[in-house]
């Protein structure tokens, strides 16, 4: 089964308008994958969003909102987080998926982040998304784009 939904998707051509949900399909997967960047840092850190807010100087409720669900970040954001939490930066590349060719992955890749395998040698109470859920989402955001 091909999950990738770039399969769907064509390359801009000439001055052909390019569908407003391809870019609402860009513009979500990009949004998760720097949620999963950042979320991913922030697990492997260690530390609380309490002292991420104190080394932010923001108040803890508004960490606690950005550090919930993937939002609108702006660069700024996503570098102010990384560099707060570890000392990180943000590295840049350009990625052509149309010229790949397809996958036949079982979970597609932007949501493999969100799905945590449980260690029954840990104590961790941890939670996978419901890939339901997100396929909704993403249905509905390119339908009201």
């Amino acid at each position: 089964m091909n999950t990738s939904l770039t399969a769907l998707l064509s390359d801009p051509v000439g001055d052909d308008l390019v569908p407003i949900s391809t870019f609402s399909y860009l513009r979500t997967r990009n949004k998760r994958r720097l949620y999963s960047l950042v979320m991913g840092e922030f697990k492997r850190s260690g530390i609380s969003q309490a002292t991420l807010a104190r080394r932010l100087g923001k108040k803890p409720e508004i960490v606690c909102r950005l550090l919930a669900v993937p939002g609108n970040w702006k660069n700024d954001t996503v570098s102010d987080l990384l560099f707060a939490i570890s000392g990180a930066e943000v590295s840049y590349s350009l990625n052509f998926p149309l010229s790949q060719p397809p996958r036949n992955d079982t979970i597609p890749e932007w949501l493999a982040d969100d799905w945590v395998q449980l260690d029954d040698d840990k104590d961790e109470t941890t939670t996978t998304t419901n890939i339901e859920t997100i396929t909704t989402t993403i249905t509905q955001e390119i339908v009201e784009a």
